[in-house]
């Protein structure tokens, strides 16, 4: 049951969420999991939802019955979700105890988020070379080149690009206002001079990249063009964040790259979000099973 009072709560608690810098995707995804939480409670409790009247007991049974229908992850994803608005209410002076503070998530084996097979990824790449779109190819490999986010790569503009013979860079603006520079290889660079080179205008401020209606490409332009060439490759389940989870993977798995350097070149904060990455994927587990076959 969503009442006016729990919109105008949530409309406090996303302004809230704004100011700590939360991406607009995390923003979305924790509205959505207190609105969940709120109808289930009424059905659960026999009442609308209100900030003091859960207790401990409704978020036990509220984990349980997440735990029965989905994976762990997105279980500990909306208990989190429901610990930071008690958290907040708790700063704003509004209530005396929080319910979600004794309640654990549910453990999880780590894995390591799943990285698309280098194959995949060149079907993928390949697909965007053969339409024939300069924009599309350049921005895929710039994905695979920098796993940049798809915010960061729609927020590029012409001066965030150096790009030279021997080398390149892009200044990304990342989550927090933070900025880094990220190095693009031989072959990004080549598809992005192509893509600059049909353009034409190179004005500093201009976008990187434009729709057909020469206006900046939005996060979700990225997500719609990513789909588009891995559906052409009949590649499943992917996204621009999984381009991002390959990049990740490559260097973390890669015995001559560091993790500090890694994670400077992620845009991560902290190193154990970076470390992630040296878990064995679903895939992995998988293929030593097998083995175990033979």
């Amino acid at each position: 049951m969503v009442t006016a009072a729990l919109e105008t709560l949530l409309d406090e608690f996303r302004s809230y969420l704004e100011r700590r810098d939360r991406s607009a995707h995390s923003i979305r995804a924790y509205l959505s999991d207190l609105r969940q939480f709120a109808a289930w409670f009424a059905e659960h409790a026999g009442e609308p939802f209100a900030l003091k009247s859960v207790t401990e007991y409704d978020v036990r049974d509220w984990r349980d019955h997440l735990e029965k229908v989905m994976k762990p992850a997105t279980v500990n994803r909306k208990l989190s979700a429901l610990s930071v608005l008690y958290h907040w209410a708790g700063e704003q002076g509004w209530l005396e105890r929080d319910p979600t503070q004794h309640v654990s998530g549910v453990d999880q084996q780590p894995t390591a988020p799943q990285a698309l097979p280098d194959q995949a990824l060149r079907r993928i790449l390949r697909q965007a070379w053969l339409s024939g779109s300069k924009r599309d190819a350049a921005l895929l490999e710039l994905l695979a080149a920098t796993g940049l986010r798809a915010s960061e790569i729609a927020g590029l503009t012409m001066g965030d690009l150096d790009l030279g013979e021997r080398h390149g860079w892009v200044t990304v603006r990342g989550k927090g206002r933070k900025q880094r520079r990220v190095p693009v290889h031989k072959k990004a660079r080549r598809m992005l001079q192509e893509y600059l080179d049909e353009r034409g205008e190179l004005t500093p401020n201009a976008p990187l990249f434009l729709t057909q209606q020469g206006t900046a490409l939005t996060p979700y332009v990225v997500w719609y063009t990513v789909k588009k060439y891995a559906r052409l490759a009949e590649v499943e389940n992917v996204k621009p964040h999984s381009f991002r989870h390959t990049v990740a993977t490559r260097l973390v798995r890669d015995p001559e790259v560091d993790l500090v350097t890694a994670a400077t070149f992620l845009g991560h904060s902290r190193l154990d979000t970076t470390a992630r990455y040296s878990q064995p994927s679903e895939e992995d587990l998988a293929e030593a099973a097998e083995r175990l076959e033979r």
